[in-house]
Formats: C-alpha cells, structure tokens, sequence
C-alpha cells in the first residue's frame, strides 16, 4: 500500500501544522461524569460514555474502567478547515501503512490524533513526511 496524495491536498498539508500536546492521556468508559470540565473529550453514545482525559485527572471519574495504554495528543490544525477532501484519510494512510494505531477525532477548530505513547516519535516523523510542519506549544 502506498500513500497518494493530490496536489491540491498537498497544498492544504503545506499550510496545515501539528502540535504535540503536554499530558498523557487514558480512554475511560464511565458510567457517569463529574467535572466534565477537567477532562479532553466526554463522549455519550446509546452504549456508554466515553472520557478521554489526562492521567492525573483519572481521580475525578468514580467508577471506570480505562484502556490500559497511554496516549499522547498532537493537535493538527487544519489551513482549510471542514472543506478539505482526503485530509483525515491521507493521515489515517500514513499511520495504518506503518502499521500504528491511532484515533482521529475532529471538533469545529481541531483535528486529534491520539497515538499510544510508545509510538509518539513515530507519529512526529509520519507527520512530517506528510508535510505537516511541526510547532511548538505556547503553554
């Protein structure tokens, strides 16, 4: 399998950028959320909900249960957002390619890529050779 991507979509990767955000990170089912305010993502389906927070704020869950790996959080901004055909398949390719699991999930100004910790450098590197620049958190 080999990563094609257009012209056009290698424009918007070129002006398109990734940060990689401080915290580590856990995916907890839950059966009901306190402060949903301390935590990244609370997700409510018709079979449970789901809390992606950092590992520090795990004490503000009661009872849940976590997937036992780690995550790290890159942030990648998008330089034409909602209208960009291809951009979250081209970087689900890459990482399905080298075989790295990842989550992807979009709010309105934000795209997130969950990596498991093992694979944070991994991750950097595909993301560059994509085309992604990399910059610095300013927190």
């Amino acid at each position: 399998m080999k990563l094609e991507i257009s012209n056009e979509l290698k424009l918007v990767i070129k002006s398109s950028w990734f940060t990689i955000e401080k915290g580590v990170y856990v995916y907890a089912k839950v059966f009901k959320v306190l402060f949903p305010e301390k935590h990244l993502m609370v997700t409510r389906d018709s079979d449970e909900i789901t809390v992606v927070t950092e590992v520090s704020n795990l004490k503000y869950l009661e009872e849940y249960e976590r997937n036992p790996e780690n995550w790290i959080l890159f942030n990648i901004k998008c330089g034409n957002p909602f209208y960009c055909e291809g951009f979250l398949a081209a970087i689900a390719t890459a990482f399905a390619i080298q075989k790295i699991d990842i989550t992807l999930t979009s709010t309105f100004t934000n795209d997130y890529l969950m990596v498991q910790q093992k694979n944070m450098a991994k991750a950097e590197y595909i993301l560059e050779t994509i085309g992604f620049a990399k910059k610095e958190n300013r927190i």
